[in-house]
């Protein structure tokens, strides 16, 4: 009645008009039962700010909200205030921490194709190494075809310095790649830091939804 008081005296044509229809108490209620709704059956934070469609539901009971703050009791008003500040700060780190998560899974990623090429260098060297030294020992047992070893043994040469080539560039990428992964792991910490923290707090907002 306070707040109906003082909208006759900014506004008495707005305030007769929902005196009148009474239209607007009846969708203020229904907004706030639907939001309360979305929060109840929200349990997990992430699912309902990964979920496009409960984000636009809630961008629309806002919208609705905000169009009727004039005849919100002052602690639903502030209530509402409390709410969607919440969710669009929460919304913000949300998004941020899944764009973290995706570039340590990239790195994480070519980390593993980092590990299988080196693997497979290490297969290499193995197999060069072997047919390296049986050549060799070929050379010495068989001076008639030292010319025709002498050339595979090159050929090895060629292939190790190749590989060595290669293994020098993968060192490097694996070094920035441990760079990388050490710069994102604080940021990927604090983001679980503030999820937690952004639960705790959707689970004291929901215990604390005013009665209306």
């Amino acid at each position: 009645m306070e707040d109906m008081n003082k909208l006759i005296e900014e506004d008495p044509l707005f305030a007769l008009e929902k005196l009148l229809t009474g239209v607007q108490s009846y969708s203020i209620r229904t907004l706030l039962q639907e939001l309360k709704t979305l929060m109840d059956f929200s349990s997990d934070l992430d699912h309902l700010l990964s979920n496009q469609e409960s984000k636009l539901k809630l961008v629309s009971l806002f919208h609705g909200l905000n169009q009727h703050q004039r005849l919100l009791p002052s602690n639903v008003k502030e209530f509402v205030e409390k709410v969607q500040n919440f969710f669009n700060d929460n919304i913000l780190r949300h998004t941020t921490s899944q764009q973290l998560l995706r570039k340590q899974n990239q790195l994480l990623d070519l980390k593993t194709d980092l590990i299988n090429k080196l693997l497979s260098a290490k297969s290499t060297q193995t197999h060069i190494d072997s047919e390296s030294s049986a050549a060799n020992a070929q050379i010495h047992e068989l001076s008639l075809q030292i010319d025709d070893l002498k050339s595979v043994v090159n050929k090895c040469d060629d292939q190790k310095q190749k590989l060595k080539a290669d293994c020098t560039e993968w060192a490097q990428q694996s070094k920035e790649l441990l760079s990388a992964l050490a710069s994102t792991e604080v940021d990927v910490i604090e983001a679980e830091r503030m999820r937690n923290l952004a639960t705790e707090g959707f689970a004291n907002l929901k215990s604390s939804f005013p009665t209306i």
